[in-house]
């Protein structure tokens, strides 16, 4: 049973053989504006050049990809800062698009797994126990009126065994926030599956993907105008554009934030959705070993900083030489407001707890999400009492404004292939929309 799996840089990658540099009075009016050349942005555009329908990327970063980085100059191994795994390859649309592109795909699964303390692996609980907890926690929500009434995740499990706290660590690193923060209903409601990993990283699947789209970097909307009946101007230091529709890709917190001005102002609805979809703090520190660990499984534990609290998981590359923490929630948090060398200290020495402390790192590098004001944190998860939110967001305004984006109303929210799916669902009612229009 898999569970984990719910879920200079190339990354957005040679992004200026992509995409052009745009200044002030360059941009030309539109069919349709996508702010934002992330996964659902470029989906988006995509669907809409297939359909014949003018559209423009308006990008802040000087690259593509959003969150999507794969770093492979910085250690010399290939570290996905952002997304790492096609999850759910089952249903995943992006699984037969990188196959296309002749991307090789590399299984995944939560089961190639251990608990350890010291280097030794843990009998309480042992891996099994963890799992059979897991099992246990699935088959309690089957029960009737389970989920009647939305309650926090972490309240699930009121006093939790040993086993149970590596069930609550997985919540942690799939939501990458504290469970007691996260929905119930709206977590319950994720699809889980067998994953995959791209063998190239994430950053040039999204790269092959973008090509031949009219993207414009270094372009950040201050403000999206969308009163009136000519449709929407968005208007940045690249001036104004003109266009029909939109579709907004920014992250849920960022649009939160108020980093764009809409004007009029949303509907308090939407704003609310907003406020309830807010980021998670999954911080990841990638380690380069000095040789390869040919036993290490793909996942593994402390037990000793999980019965602490201190929720995390390392991931091996498949190469067993890069190995990569996963720190979500509180810690990553704390750890945060310290400073980069703070998060790295941690994770090793959740490492040296793992493999024993004799255990040297040759180089590491850490990420930042949460100081990326792009991004400010990994991804959205629905807060306690508002298992609505996603719907809500994914609504759109006056069939003028469109949400697209990993917090959209998706079982596979929260991951790139639900990014994907929301890009392409927006721009498919578009494009009927218009080709309506133009009949």
């Amino acid at each position: 049973m898999t569970i984990l799996n719910r879920r200079t840089l190339i990354g957005g990658l040679a992004a200026s053989s992509l995409a052009t540099h745009v200044f002030a009075g360059t941009v030309t009016d539109t069919d349709v504006i996508i702010i934002g050349a992330g996964v659902a942005g470029i989906a988006a555009a995509r669907q809409l050049k297939t359909a014949g329908i003018r559209t423009l990327i308006l990008e802040a970063r000087d690259r593509i990809g959003g969150r999507v980085l794969t770093d492979t100059q910085t250690l010399g191994h290939t570290f996905d800062r952002g997304p790492y795994w096609l999850h759910n390859k089952a249903t995943n649309p992006l699984v037969p698009l990188a196959r296309q592109a002749g991307i090789g795909l590399i299984e995944s699964s939560y089961e190639n797994g251990g608990i350890f303390d010291k280097g030794i692996p843990s009998t309480n609980p042992s891996w099994k126990d963890a799992n059979e907890a897991v099992v246990a926690w699935e088959m309690r929500q089957l029960l009737p009126f389970a989920r009647l009434n939305d309650r926090a995740l972490g309240a699930t499990l009121p006093n939790p065994t040993p086993a149970q706290r590596h069930v609550a660590n997985i919540f942690a690193v799939e939501m990458g926030e504290d469970p007691s923060l996260v929905s119930l209903q709206g977590y319950y409601n994720l699809e889980a599956g067998e994953d995959l990993i791209p063998e190239t990283g994430m950053g040039p699947l999204v790269q092959s993907l973008a090509a031949g789209l009219d993207i414009r970097l270094n372009s950040p909307v201050s403000t999206l105008r969308w009163d009136g009946a000519h449709g929407v101007t968005a208007i940045g230091s690249f001036g104004q554009v003109r266009a029909r529709k939109v579709i907004i890709t920014v992250p849920t917190g960022v649009l939160a934030s108020g980093s764009i001005r809409f004007d009029p102002a949303l509907p308090i609805a939407k704003q609310t959705a907003l406020a309830n979809l807010p980021m998670g703090a999954l911080e990841k520190v990638a380690m380069v070993l000095p040789s390869p660990m040919p036993d290490l499984p793909e996942y593994a534990l402390s037990n000793s900083h999980i019965q602490q609290g201190q929720y995390h998981a390392l991931v091996s590359s498949p190469n067993k030489r890069l190995i990569t923490a996963l720190i979500p929630g509180p810690m990553s948090r704390a750890l945060h407001v310290e400073g980069a060398a703070a998060i790295e200290a941690f994770a090793l020495d959740i490492l040296k707890n793992v493999i024993g402390s004799q255990a040297q790192v040759h180089a590491l590098s850490s990420t930042n999400w949460q100081g990326d004001p792009l991004a400010l944190g990994s991804y959205p998860h629905q807060t306690v009492g508002h298992a609505h939110a996603r719907k809500i967001y994914s609504q759109p305004v006056e069939d003028r404004l469109f949400f697209a984006g990993d917090g959209g109303d998706d079982p596979l929210a929260v991951t790139v292939g639900g990014a994907w799916r929301q890009g392409q669902k927006a721009a498919q009612t578009i494009a009927r929309q218009l080709s309506t229009k133009r009949r």
